[in-house]
């Protein structure tokens, strides 16, 4: 459902355009969001520097003051503009189209700027009516136009790929979790492997349950205990915190899964052990817990590492006896 309303939210915004014509300003006027007036175009960018060019709707800005298409564009075939004026006129004399006054406030005049070199070339300003567009040197401003007319299609190419990768990353996820169902419901026996001697731990039910008939006394204890007795916690690090170097048997039950069962990211597993051998990763783990959740027990461990197939973990953990005392 939530994949679904994604995609839906996703396909809207592709077809959203972003608005070039200002809502307050007139045809040679942009709004100015931080005055709250309308402002100039010739006032702002100066007149047009190249012959037979004029100010584009709103000198190509919008209403927030982004940039949507360049301040000039080319004359409308049949127009010309060789005095640089604002707007082109019909070529060889001609009233000049009137323009629609806009609703907001005008800002203060300003000077005009003085007009710019042109930077198209000479045989680019002057285009016969037979020649295709696409045929023509184009020099930078017109690049410029070209690249800021393809900006509002950026956005919604962008959404389309986004959506297209968690797509693909929900499809990998579930083959993944339906790979693993199939994996612990075919092999049962096959719990973890230790990252030293590279030899497989087996469901022992024996083993299991003489850990679980020691974890009622242990249920209702803090898990803060843990840091105050050294001598269980170096054993519970002995078993945990190794992982298997290259070419090794992957691993699990280790410090780095048991902090995914207490819903701490992959990135604070891969800081944790980064800091070894100064720093044990299962000690920050048990200290990260008790910090962030001082009601943690030492149950609650118990029950992550059996559902770890940890039965050594387990056992280990089972020396600790009712408060105050610690089981040989």
């Amino acid at each position: 459902m939530g994949l679904q309303c994604l995609l839906s939210a996703a396909l809207l915004l592709a077809q959203v355009e972003p608005r070039e014509a200002s809502q307050y300003c007139g045809r040679l006027e942009y709004w100015n969001p931080d005055n709250q007036c309308c402002g100039s175009c010739l006032q702002r960018f100066g007149p047009p520097s190249c012959p037979d060019f004029e100010f584009s709707e709103n000198c190509g800005l919008n209403d927030f003051g982004d940039h949507v298409t360049h301040p000039f564009k080319e004359c409308p075939p049949g127009q010309c503009n060789p005095n640089s004026e604002e707007l082109c006129s019909p070529c060889g004399g001609g009233a000049r189209a009137p323009t629609s006054a806009g609703t907001g406030q005008r800002c203060l005049q300003k000077r005009v700027p003085p007009k710019e070199p042109c930077l198209l070339k000479p045989e680019t300003r002057s285009i016969p009516t037979s020649q295709e567009p696409s045929s023509l040197a184009i020099s930078s401003p017109l690049h410029t136009v070209l690249r800021q007319g393809l900006l509002p299609y950026a956005m919604p190419l962008v959404l389309v790929l986004l959506v297209t990768s968690a797509v693909i990353l929900l499809s990998l996820q579930r083959l993944c979790n339906h790979s693993r169902w199939k994996a612990v419901h075919l092999y049962p026996g096959l719990t973890c492997a230790d990252s030293n001697t590279h030899t497989l731990f087996l469901n022992s039910p024996g083993s299991l349950d003489a850990s679980e008939a020691e974890l009622p006394n242990l249920a209702s204890q803090p898990l803060s205990r843990l840091l105050d007795e050294l001598e269980v916690l170096e054993e519970l690090i002995v078993l945990l915190d190794p992982e298997p170097g290259p070419g090794g048997m992957v691993a699990c039950g280790t410090t780095r899964h048991l902090a995914a069962r207490y819903g701490l990211p992959a990135a604070w597993s891969t800081y944790a052990y980064s800091l070894r051998p100064s720093r044990s990763p299962l000690r920050a783990l048990i200290e990260m817990v008790v910090a962030r959740e001082p009601s943690a027990s030492l149950g609650q461990l118990g029950i992550h590492l059996a559902q770890l197939g940890r039965a050594d973990a387990l056992q280990v953990l089972s020396k600790l006896g009712p408060s105050g005392a610690c089981l040989v």
